[in-house]
């Protein structure tokens, strides 16, 4: 079986681009030339600096055309740029000081070309079936409208619905900026490191008073703090005020949830409308409400205190462009809100990008189903290993390969194996990998309520002198189990965390 490498996602990527089904180089031939030259140069290249170098510039021209799709200001371009390529510099600076930290520059490409290449690929279907699929019943229901007699009396339904579709058709910038954005904030992570690596230094010289880099932000930051959460945290609505009345006919007539979204349609009573119901239907519009989501605020506000790299990604880029300042909107409460409602739709799009960005780091943040931009960037992020270049040998060489991978469908489940069968890392420790992605997928996936689709078998492999084991986690729904050579192990006990479940307690 074929094992998922850079130039099989790099092939694929270039035939989607020959297919035209990336929405945001469409009608853009200076964009998917100059794309397609540096894939190819990308495809082709062995040295590690030149392939850095590509990066760097494929990284600028995806980011370019991704973002202007979606809002043509492009005001804070140069300056993002700049920090990207101090944030490249840096990162050779991060190798130095620690000899297992593992690249980002190229990853966070590969995170995307991976995307598209599971997304855009029919074998994976099953498990992104929810994906973008929230607002289905009140398409169903548009549908239905547009189609049948009463066309004029849901005329704003159907305005909306055109703004929903222009929506979809930015999906693929979304996902593109998500996945190159995603890692930006991470040298964050490693001032401690370096501090480490100082301290180790300066007494052999007899220096004993000294002061590690430390940062924090000061009371004049607290304010633009603020609004990034609070962006983050609005949730714009969309409803009809329709009175009791209207309420009563609408109910009649669609199919609602739990929490009151149009699920469906009852076509048969939605043909039988009277003349009386379309004259009292014909006096409701469609408006914007605004929320706030408390709950949500303050799990980000837990992320930012502790300077995760998802959410100080998030914040950079709210910090150096425009476009997340330029939409005219005000409100005097959350009921009463005055916007348009193209902006509402790009504004949208960017907040959820800073959503998936912040989400994927964020410990609060679970999953049950693949079903948006925050949950396919997460998953997308764990499965990308076949780029992760490491210096964690003796000799101090950069390490092009950390283990193999393997992801394909079988049995209906999504099988992630990764092969661990590179004797030039001292003490490649296949069980210790595991066991991380053990407890990272059980902390991520909510096992009790995860979509029945969602079935997912995680190997790590050993192929070593001194390891030959297959290690393996199977999650589906209220089913989690740990084997090692097929033995069962007791899931809290082999992972010594208390945090765990048994299998059988998953079941429950």
């Amino acid at each position: 079986m074929n094992m998922i490498d850079e130039r099989k996602v790099l092939d694929f990527y270039l035939e989607e681009m020959d297919k035209d089904s990336i929405m945001f180089l469409k009608n853009k031939p200076w964009y998917k030339e100059e794309i397609a030259a540096e894939v190819k140069k990308l495809k082709e290249e062995k040295e590690m600096h030149n392939k850095i170098k590509i990066c760097k510039k494929l990284w600028k021209v995806l980011f370019e055309a991704s973002m202007s799709s979606i809002d043509s200001d492009r005001r804070g371009y140069d300056d993002l740029f700049q920090y990207f390529d101090e944030y490249v510099n840096f990162e050779e600076l991060i190798f130095a000081s620690d000899s297992f930290y593992r690249d980002h520059t190229m990853h966070c490409l590969w995170v995307y070309f991976l995307g598209e290449y599971i997304f855009k690929n029919e074998e994976f279907k099953p498990f992104l079936h929810k994906y973008g699929k929230g607002n289905e019943g009140f398409k169903q229901f548009c549908e239905v409208a547009k189609n049948s007699v009463h066309k004029d009396v849901f005329k704003a339904f159907l305005e909306f619905d055109e703004l929903l579709n222009e929506s979809e058709n930015i999906d693929d910038a979304l996902r593109c900026l998500a996945a190159l954005t995603h890692d930006l904030g991470y040298p964050i992570k490693k001032i401690n490191s370096i501090n480490k690596n100082i301290k180790g230094i300066l007494p052999h010289f007899g220096i004993k008073n000294y002061s590690e880099f430390d940062f924090s932000y000061s009371d004049i930051h607290d304010n633009l703090i603020k609004d990034f959460l609070n962006l983050m945290c609005f949730r714009f609505n969309f409803s009809v005020d329709a009175g009791k009345k209207g309420d009563k006919i609408y109910k009649k007539i669609l199919n609602l949830d739990k929490h009151g979204i149009i699920a469906g349609i009852k076509e048969e009573e939605f043909l039988k409308l009277s003349e009386e119901d379309k004259e009292v239907l014909m006096e409701n519009d469609v408006k914007i409400d605004l929320s706030f989501d408390y709950s949500r605020h303050m799990r980000y506000s837990k992320d930012f205190e502790n300077y995760q790299h998802g959410i100080m990604s998030a914040f950079l880029l709210f910090r150096k462009l425009s476009v997340f300042n330029n939409k005219q909107f005000s409100y005097v409460d959350y009921k009463t809100l005055k916007v348009d409602k193209h902006d509402v739709i790009s504004l949208g799009t960017l907040v959820n990008m800073l959503e998936a960005i912040t989400d994927h780091t964020s410990d609060g943040f679970q999953m049950s189903e693949i079903n948006g931009s925050s949950s396919f960037l997460t998953f997308i992020d764990e499965l990308e290993e076949f780029s992760r270049i490491s210096r964690a040998n003796q000799n101090r060489q950069y390490i092009n390969e950390f283990c193999k991978s393997n992801i394909y469908v079988e049995d209906e489940y999504l099988n992630i194996d990764f092969t661990f069968d590179n004797t030039q890392i001292d003490n490649l420790d296949p069980e210790r990998a595991f066991k991380g992605r053990c407890k990272r997928f059980l902390t991520l996936f909510n096992i009790r309520e995860l979509d029945d689709n969602l079935k997912i078998r995680l190997r790590c492999i050993g192929n070593l002198p001194y390891d030959n084991n297959v290690y393996m986690l199977e999650i589906r729904k209220k089913f989690a189990n740990i084997t090692i050579n097929g033995e069962e192990k007791s899931i809290p006990k082999y992972l010594k965390s208390k945090q765990f479940f048994t299998k059988e307690e998953y079941s429950f």
